[in-house]
């Protein structure tokens, strides 16, 4: 299964009511849209440190900031997750989404699953009721609720010295197949390579990093990184030798940023062995 969790086939999409269709790319992909997106998956990863794995009670946080409010309720069987973008002046098309998510203890599986996903769009007064369950839009949204679920049954594996969350593994899996694309070789095939091998060292150990640090780190592995080589891929030969020396820059970008956090890593582990070694002087040097 993937990670929308829907067997139905494609063709069966064509004869469903429109407001069981998935929503129309024409109707996401303005700025307003990608910031609100963009915001809320990067709540899910401060809602995801935050939360308590042994709380037995519902947990809920919301958010409002720059017209964005976010929402995320915690039950048993249930992880229930909101946003609306409330500043019309911003957007001719205000947006509200609902998901809920079932949570892998009740669906009994490896993860939990989306049982609804919809988002509701007031174009000019009239509203549009669609579903989200397969948009790529939507996709890191999912992968973090799938990390979420994960994390509520003491499955983070991040926070496990030298263990990759399950959710995190399969984006890395992802990118090492985008870096094997014939188109990219050479140099960009060498700094590709750097990067997943920077990522490897870096995913096991994220605590020592802030939430925003993390959040660059995830969103650099989930989206940036693989859909900058994708789209490199999918130009023609004479538009990849101009773009060529960008890509190259962009990917020189990453790889320093990824040192700096690196580094924050390392200092961690050295403060916590200068640490050990002052106290085994104060017990033991007499």
């Amino acid at each position: 299964m993937g990670l929308f969790d829907s067997s139905e086939p494609q063709w069966l999409e064509k004869l469903l009511p429109p407001q069981f269709k998935t929503v129309e790319a024409s109707l996401l992909q303005d700025a307003s849209t990608t910031n609100f997106l963009s915001y809320a998956e990067q709540l899910l990863d401060e809602f995801i440190d935050k939360l308590d794995p042994l709380e037995n009670k519902p947990q809920k946080w919301k958010r409002t900031e720059r017209g964005f409010t976010v929402y995320l309720k915690i039950r048993r069987n249930l992880i229930l997750f909101s946003g609306y973008d409330s500043q019309k002046d911003r957007s001719s098309t205000p947006k509200k989404f609902y998901i809920q998510w079932e949570r892998q203890m009740i669906a009994k599986r490896d993860s939990g699953k989306c049982k609804q996903g919809t988002i509701l769009i007031n174009d000019r007064g009239k509203i549009i009721k669609r579903s989200i369950k397969r948009s790529p839009f939507f996709k890191g949204i999912f992968q973090r609720m799938k990390l979420l679920d994960h994390a509520l049954i003491g499955r983070n594996a991040t926070q496990e010295q030298g263990a990759i969350d399950p959710v995190l593994k399969e984006q890395l899996n992802h990118l090492e197949q985008v870096a094997t694309h014939a188109y990219i070789s050479g140099v960009i095939h060498s700094r590709a390579t750097r990067l997943i091998h920077l990522f490897r060292q870096i995913l096991p150990e994220l605590e020592p990093l802030d939430l925003e640090e993390r959040h660059v780190v995830k969103r650099m592995l989930s989206t940036e990184l693989p859909n900058i080589l994708t789209g490199f891929t999918a130009l023609s030969a004479e538009n990849r030798e101009l773009r060529h020396r960008d890509l190259f820059q962009a990917l020189c970008q990453m790889e320093l940023t990824l040192h700096q956090y690196l580094e924050k890593i390392e200092d961690h582990r050295l403060s916590k062995v200068d640490h050990l070694l002052k106290v085994n002087k104060i017990r033991y040097d007499k």
